[in-house]
């Protein structure tokens, strides 16, 4: 199999290669890549940028042993009928990448489950090419940035890999490749993050040498902040940026301006944990987006992103019509539950009614909403899970807009609220997995827990809203391959 984005029929050279490692559910392009390319070349040096894991999404997708092919990719467990695949696949990328003589190449791990592909990647361009040298990056290297990294230490341990950058990688790989080899966040576990000033200025993402013809929607990331403005409990993510960094409105609508001139897209993905963490930068952003596409009917821009609700107040309903005539038509808000005591515990303050609110406004303006919720927090009882049945019931006017995800039990991971106040809680370890945890004073367990997940999730489909299919949640994830062998 060969792949578009590593052809190289022209036996061009690169100094530096980075891609995408599969694998990820992501049929858009993934944007490390693009970012780090520009950073490459001001550091002198050439560099292909291209996003791989595309091409094996698809190929994944739609192979006839998809299934056997998952459980390779979700937790490095080879069934024999896809062994020689597997094989023949690695070892044909690590060949088109060392088609361009890279003197480096940087492996970006979108998630945790794009460690096994690493791991056999490296080893097939160790083997055809010990001397190259090998960098890892991104959030899938490490369950959590401020821990220790067993799977990046083992891979250097053995030789695999010869370097991991954890964190914002800008800086530190352009310090790299300038041979301060001991800058933060190589190889160590301190990093610096970007402040406001340093994010902003840094150069547009590249996207030239993406293979655009592999995606089924023709979308482009875009970052317009990093961290986050809640301090969830269960969340690491303020452990890993402790500050909320963002860009201005306009930094923000000048990339989508020059993107769309030269890439011909109109349609952009907002990858930030938040896109309205500031809200006088987003609205400014909303007001500056909605004075184009008034405008300009037939070239009008389009977006989707992470978004946080916030109590409503005087300003909510100018904010929604601003959203709408903005280009937004898909949103994903975090709920985590609909329990207000409950959603108030994990730290996201505001009132059911406040949600209410939203959703009649999301609804007038025809704006599709995804909520995210976590099943089985540390206090939820029965009566809990009752309460958020007969909400489903009671909200089945807002089913034309809401796509709700209630696969996902409480994982309890390092470096959070959760984790540190683990005694004081009353929870007991029962495995090594994030959701492996009971609370004997309420009866919650791993079990039922997941058997909650998927009485919610059966009863809202059952209603007639659409409900994801989650396989994030790993304890169900198991359950549904094992099922299925």
């Amino acid at each position: 199999m060969k792949f578009h984005c590593l052809s190289n029929p022209t036996n061009e050279t690169r100094d530096v290669v980075i891609i995408t490692v599969p694998w990820t559910d992501s049929n858009i392009p993934l944007m490390a890549p693009a970012q780090l390319k520009p950073i490459v070349e001001s550091a002198g040096m050439s560099c292909l940028a291209t996003d791989l894991n595309a091409e094996i999404f698809a190929w994944t997708t739609t192979h006839s042993k998809v299934d056997n092919l998952l459980r390779f990719f979700f937790d490095e467990f080879l069934v024999d009928d896809v062994k020689v695949e597997l094989f023949d696949l690695f070892k044909e990328v690590a060949e088109q990448i060392l088609s361009w003589k890279p003197k480096i190449v940087g492996l970006s791990l979108f998630s945790y489950v794009s460690q096994s592909s690493a791991k056999w990647l490296a080893w097939f361009i160790k083997k055809i090419d010990p001397t190259v040298i090998i960098i890892l990056g991104g959030a899938g290297c490490l369950p959590t940035f401020t821990g220790p990294s067993v799977y990046a230490d083992d891979l250097i341990s053995v030789g695999l890999v010869d370097y991991h950058i954890r964190g914002d990688g800008e800086h530190a790989l352009y310090e790299f490749l300038k041979d301060n080899r001991e800058y933060a966040g190589i190889n160590s576990l301190e990093w610096r993050e970007l402040s406001k000033d340093e994010m902003r200025s840094l150069p547009m993402p590249d996207y030239s040498e993406y293979y655009f013809d592999t995606y089924q929607k023709k979308v482009l990331p875009l970052t317009g902040s990093r961290g986050c403005v809640r301090k969830c409990t269960f969340c690491d993510y303020i452990a890993n940026w402790k500050v909320f960094n963002w860009r201005t409105a306009d930094d923000i609508y000048n990339e989508m301006q020059v993107q769309y001139q030269t890439y011909g897209i109109r349609y952009f993905k907002f990858q930030d944990s938040l896109t309205n963490g500031n809200m006088k930068e987003f609205v400014r952003l909303t007001e500056m987006l909605s004075a184009y596409n008034t405008a300009n009917p037939d070239k009008s821009f389009r977006w989707s992103g992470y978004y946080i609700f916030r109590e409503h107040n005087s300003k909510t309903e100018y904010e929604w019509e601003m959203v709408a005539e903005s280009g937004a038509d898909n949103l994903v808000v975090g709920i985590e539950n609909l329990n207000q005591h409950i959603r108030y515990a994990i730290g996201k303050k505001f009132s059911n009614e406040a949600i209410d609110v939203h959703l009649a406004f999301a609804q007038k303006h025809k704006i599709r909403l995804q909520l995210l919720n976590i099943v089985g927090y540390v206090n939820e009882t029965e009566d809990d899970i009752n309460f958020i049945k007969q909400w489903l019931r009671d909200h089945t006017v807002y089913q034309d807009i809401l796509h709700l995800q209630f696969g996902g039990t409480l994982g309890i991971f390092p470096n959070t609220w959760l984790e540190r106040n683990w005694e004081k809680l009353g929870l007991e370890r029962t495995s090594d997995s994030p959701q492996g945890w009971i609370n004997r004073e309420i009866d919650s367990t791993p079990e039922k827990r997941a058997r909650w997940a998927q009485e919610i999730s059966k009863l809202g489909t059952n209603l007639g809203y659409s409900v994801a299919d989650n396989l994030d949640n790993h304890y169900i994830l198991e359950s549904m391959i094992n099922d299925k062998i």
